[in-house]
């Protein structure tokens, strides 16, 4: 396991001994995402969610997060250089005023 898979695991662990919930799904810095899971995996996430009192969505979600991290720190200098262009477009894509049909209005009255 990488370093932020460890990480979470003791968290959920620690939650779990302190009947702490497990995540937010409604701030404005979360994204929900819709991706395959084979069958057994995803048996093996519900039964682990419910042995840690959490939902299988919020566990398979911080268990993505701590993967990505994890990847994020193994990748050499050309292929993160690479993935940091690719999040900066990504986000210049979504800004409204580059959104078709999406007014921005700067304030002006």
């Amino acid at each position: 396991m990488g370093q932020m898979l460890d990480k979470q695991l003791s968290e959920l662990l620690s939650r779990r001994d302190h009947g702490l919930a497990c995540c937010d799904v409604k701030s404005s810095s979360v994204r929900l995402q819709k991706l395959p899971l084979g069958a057994e995996q995803a048996l093996q996430l519900q039964a682990l969610a419910q042995v840690l009192d959490a939902s299988s969505e919020c566990l398979g979600g911080q268990l993505l997060a701590a993967a990505v991290n994890d990847l994020w720190d193994k990748l050499d200098e050309p292929l993160r250089s690479e993935a940091l262009a690719a999040c900066r477009a990504i986000q210049h894509a979504n800004r409204p005023e580059a959104v078709p049909g999406v007014e921005f209005d700067l304030g002006s009255s």
